[in-house]
C-alpha cells in the first residue's frame, strides 16, 4: 500500500468527521433560544383596579363635536399680502389673521360711490323736474275749469305730473342700489381681513405673504384653538359603555415616559352619539371596525407637564377611567 492510499484512508474521514462536528455545533447554536429583553418603554399600567381604558386624542378646549380645532379659511380668493399672527400666539376673538389684496375691491369702492353721487344728482333732477310738471299740471286744471285750456292740455300736463312722479322714483332706487353696492365694497374689504373667530391660541400658520389662496372647503390656512384648558377626547369602545361611570377619576399617561407620570383628568361631557372609530393607534391587533362613544375630559393647565409643553395639540395618550363601585 502506497503512502498515497494511506493518506486517503484516514485524510478523509477525519474530514468528514469535522464537518459533522461543525454542522452540529452551528445547528445547536441556531435553535439556542433568543434572551428576552425587555421593551425600551413599559407599557403604561392602569393606576386603578378595575378600569375602563382608551386612546385620547389631546386637543382644544373649544366646543364642537369630532374635534376642538378651528381651521380658519378664507371666504374670498386672493393673494396674501399680509400675515399678522405667528404660532403659539394669543389672539382675542376679531383680531386679524391675515390680509388678501384689496386693491381691486377699493377701486371698485371708489366707482360705486361715484355711481352714489352721480343717482343723487338725478334724484336732484327729477325732483326740479317733477316740481315743474306739477305746477303746470295745477295751472291746467285751473284753466281747464275755467274753459281757458283744451282737454288734450289738461292731459299732456297730468301724464307730464305722472312721468316726473315715475322718473323720481326711479332715480331714488337708483340710488339705494348704488349705495347697497358701496355697502357691498365695504363687506368685502372687511371679508379680505380675515379675523380670529374666537378667543384663542395660533396653532399652525400653513400660509405666507404672496401666496394665492382660494376658497376650498375645509381649507386650513390657520389653525387655532383655546389651549386653556386643553381636553381629552378619549375613545371608549362600545362594549366598555356599561362599565363607564360619569365623572370618575380619570388619568391619562404619556406614550414614551419612562416614569409613567400620570395626567389628572376632569370630566367634561359625554358626546351622546356613538361613532364609527376613525383615531387609530397603529397597534396590530387595533380593530377598525369598532363604534366608539367619545369622552372629553380637561387638563389642569397649571399641569408640570403641560407647562413644560409636554402635552400638545394632536398627541395621543392613554387614559384609564376608575371603573370600581362608588362607595
Amino acid at each position: 500500500m502506497t503512502r498515497r492510499t494511506v493518506a486517503l484512508k484516514y485524510v478523509l474521514p477525519l474530514i468528514a468527521l469535522g464537518m459533522l462536528i461543525f454542522s452540529v455545533a452551528h445547528a445547536l447554536s441556531v435553535q439556542r433560544p433568543e434572551p428576552r429583553t425587555p421593551p425600551p418603554v413599559s407599557p403604561p399600567q392602569s393606576p386603578f383596579g378595575d378600569t375602563v381604558a382608551g386612546a385620547g386624542m389631546v386637543e382644544p378646549s373649544t366646543e364642537a363635536s369630532g374635534t376642538g380645532n378651528i381651521a380658519v379659511g378664507s371666504q374670498l380668493a386672493g393673494t396674501v399680502t399680509r400675515v399678522a399672527v405667528r404660532v403659539g400666539q394669543e389672539v382675542r376673538a376679531g383680531d386679524p389673521l391675515f390680509e388678501l389684496d384689496a386693491r381691486l375691491t377699493e377701486a371698485e369702492l371708489k366707482v360705486r360711490e361715484a355711481t352714489v353721487a352721480v343717482t343723487e344728482a338725478q334724484v336732484r333732477v327729477a325732483e326740479a323736474n317733477l316740481k315743474a310738471a306739477l305746477d303746470t299740471y295745477e295751472r291746467a286744471k285751473q284753466t281747464r275749469a275755467g274753459g281757458a285750456s283744451s282737454e288734450q292740455d289738461y292731459v299732456t300736463a297730468e301724464q307730464a305730473h305722472e312721468s316726473g312722479r315715475a322718473q323720481l322714483a326711479q332715480a331714488r332706487a337708483n340710488v339705494q342700489q348704488a349705495r347697497a353696492q358701496v355697502a357691498q365694497s365695504l363687506t368685502q374689504l372687511q371679508i379680505l381681513k380675515i379675523r380670529a373667530p374666537v378667543d384663542g391660541t395660533v396653532i399652525q400658520v400653513n400660509v405666507r405673504p404672496g401666496e394665492y389662496v382660494a376658497t376650498v372647503a375645509g381649507q386650513s390656512l390657520v389653525l387655532m384653538g383655546n389651549l386653556r384648558p386643553l381636553h381629552v377626547r378619549v375613545n371608549v369602545d362600545e362594549e366598555d359603555l356599561p362599565r363607564l361611570k360619569l365623572a370618575a377619576p380619570a388619568r391619562a399617561k404619556i406614550r414614551g415616559d419612562l416614569a409613567q407620570t400620570e395626567v389628572p383628568l376632569t370630566f367634561v361631557r359625554l358626546e351622546p352619539f356613538i361613532v364609527p372609530k376613525t383615531s387609530l393607534t397603529g397597534v396590530n391587533t387595533e380593530r377598525v371596525d369598532t363604534r366608539v362613544v367619545q369622552v372629553i375630559f380637561a387638563v389642569d393647565p397649571e399641569n408640570p407637564l403641560v407647562q413644560q409643553k409636554k402635552v400638545l395639540v394632536g398627541q395621543l395618550v392613554d387614559v384609564f377611567i376608575d371603573a370600581r363601585p362608588s362607595n
